[in-house]
């Protein structure tokens, strides 16, 4: 039976047909939320600045305000000391200073920077120790001079009133960057000097700014506007507390016009008398528009500010409209896809389902009706012929399986045939190997008591023992031959041969000598002498001849050895024989066994 071939779908093709519907599914919904969008963001894109630069200046001030007030309450510990307060009238005595270091040293070991500083005002000498505690033993710096700006940080926090201080500044006597706190020492209203430790400024804008996102940044400013962290270190305010206000590096300068300044101004002021809690304006940064949010850090007098470029900040939950839109839009695609599915691929997939179960259970007349011209009607109809082809080489191999299993059955047949008569004959071979043995009867007359353990491994075998009487004593041997199997019961059988010729035509009594006879006889009988192409067939053997007449046992050995033990509670004795075996090419024709002569029990 044959099966015309599928037709190509053409202009109606399911893809076509899928992608025609999408599409005008897409720019419907599209549409829509496009005009929705552009409502939705024309009033949303303020409000969300405002809320997102509030947010983020709050918890920027909550993320600064932790470490700063640890270091700054820790440095106001120290600068608290009574013992350095007590060091720093008497900075001579040796008891004091070591106790004073030592107590300075602990507390850098608390603090952030693992540094410590203190300057006393009587001789004006500056101590400090890092956290690689690299200053140890030579703590004492160097005396402070009014007359050099690197120093004037200090005369400018003595002059104060203030207690304390934070001061960006790089000092030249250790070449280093730091955030300093400034705290004074008092007793009373006498100043005694300047105590505290520093910030790596590096480290302290790394952890300042390190959550700064794309379209913000985060300034550090003091009272008056001065700049004091920023991720660029050009526009950071180095020793402002010894500069006047016009040498300062400030965020008024970086405005765009007198009316910004003016209102940073007013806003500052007002956050630093708890006027407002954050303020939020727009300014315009070196041409640049931002939304700044300010914070007052009351503990230190700072102010942290972010700057919010909102075109690269927006929230995803304001746009939930968008959001909804876009799920009923995809809801909408979603039945329309399932509804174009169900009628042009999933009726036609379930009836042709219907004839693939069929055809799996075996039936491959059942045929799937072709009623679309498209993908799936072409796929239907590539089903048929698959079908129809699956039957005829179905049949065909159930006919040449019939075939081969005839086939192999008449050669299993063959098979069992030849092995059994390979067997019948090996087992003939056994019955014939065991005739060539001596009887129970032979073996008691030449031993009188004695006991044998002979266990082949198969049916026939190179292994077997011989015995032989005459009028003088009784012989027995056992031996060893090359091969397992039938080769080893064919080396048996010549064996037995030679044996029964070398005892009965030149001699039995003398072990040595047959061991000689039997070497020479077996290599003539295998060719050994020829130098061709000639097998490596030989023997171990042990022989024993006991004497009638005398008490006395004669023992040869080709590779085999003799135990013996007399009655009693002797010990066990071996009786080592020749290391040379018998019938090999290698085995040398002219050797000389040796006989070993045993007192044997009467």
């Amino acid at each position: 039976m044959t099966c015309s071939s599928a037709r190509h779908p053409g202009f109606f093709g399911l893809k076509r047909q899928f992608l025609l519907w999408i599409g005008v599914i897409y720019l419907i919904t599209g549409l829509g939320a496009l005009v929705l969008f552009a409502w939705v963001l024309h009033g949303v894109t303020r409000q969300l600045g405002e809320d997102f630069a509030i947010q983020y200046v709050l918890r920027q001030k909550d993320r600064l305000l932790g470490p700063i007030q640890r270091e700054l309450a820790l440095a106001r510990k120290l600068a608290d000391s009574p013992l350095l307060k007590h060091w720093a009238r008497d900075e001579s005595d040796p008891v004091l200073r070591a106790a004073a270091l030592a107590e300075l040293d602990s507390y850098r070991r608390y603090f952030a920077d693992r540094s410590y500083f203190i300057a006393l005002d009587a001789s004006k000498h500056f101590y400090f120790n890092d956290a690689t505690d690299a200053y140890r033993s030579r703590e004492q710096g160097h005396t402070l001079d009014p007359d050099l700006p690197s120093d004037s940080w200090y005369f400018a926090s003595i002059a104060g009133t203030a207690d304390f201080n934070l001061n960006v500044n790089y000092d030249t006597s250790l070449d280093i960057y730091k955030l300093w706190f400034n705290v004074i020492i008092r007793n009373g209203e006498e100043k005694l000097g300047v105590g505290g430790t520093g910030l790596e400024l590096d480290r302290f804008i790394q952890t300042a700014l390190s959550e700064d996102r794309q379209g913000v940044n985060t300034i550090l400013l003091d009272q008056d506007g001065a700049i004091k962290a920023h991720r660029n270190r050009a526009y950071i305010d180095f020793n402002t507390v010894a500069k006047g206000q016009a040498e300062r590096n400030t965020l008024y300068r970086l405005l765009a016009s007198p009316e910004e300044r003016t209102l940073l101004s007013e806003r500052l002021e007002q956050l630093r008398y708890n006027q407002l809690p954050v303020t939020v304006l727009r300014l315009t940064v070196e041409g640049q528009p931002y939304l700044a949010a300010i914070a007052y850090l009351t503990e230190i007098d700072w102010f942290v500010v972010a700057l919010v470029d909102t075109a690269h900040v927006y929230s995803v939950w304001q746009f939930t409209p968008f959001a909804i839109l876009l799920a009923f839009s995809l809801l909408a695609l979603a039945v329309a896809i399932t509804l174009l599915l169900n009628r042009w691929v999933l009726n036609p997939l379930a009836r042709l389902h219907h004839s693939t179960q069929a055809v799996a259970a075996g039936d491959y007349r059942q045929l799937a009706i072709v009623d679309n011209h498209n993908e799936i009607g072409a796929l239907t109809s590539a089903f048929n012929a698959m079908t129809l082809t699956v039957r005829q080489h179905t049949e065909q191999l159930e006919h040449r399986v019939e075939e081969r299993t005839r086939e192999l059955q008449q050669a299993h047949q063959a098979l069992a045939t030849t092995h059994r008569q390979v067997l019948d004959s090996i087992e003939y071979a056994q019955l014939i190997q065991q005739a060539m043995l001596p009887t129970p009867e032979v073996l008691k007359q030449a031993l009188e008591d004695y006991f044998l353990i002979w266990n082949p491994r198969d049916l026939v075998g190179g292994d077997f023992y011989y015995c032989r009487i005459d009028e003088r004593g009784g012989l027995l041997a056992v031996i060893d031959c090359t091969g397992h199997g039938v080769p080893g019961a064919f080396m048996t059988m010549a064996v037995n041969a030679v044996l029964n010729h070398v005892t009965s035509a030149l001699c039995a009594d003398d072990p040595a000598r047959i061991l000689r006879e039997v070497n020479r006889l077996l290599r003539a009988t295998l060719n050994q002498n020829d130098r061709g192409e000639a097998f490596e067939n030989g023997l171990d053997v042990g022989i024993c001849y006991r004497f009638w007449s005398k008490q006395e046992l004669c023992f040869a050995g080709a590779q085999f050895n003799l135990f013996c033990q007399d009655a009693g509670e002797t010990p066990l004795m071996m009786i080592a024989g020749d290391s040379h075996s018998l019938g090999y090419r290698r085995s040398d024709p002219d050797w000389t066994f040796r006989n070993h002569w045993i007192e044997a029990p009467p």
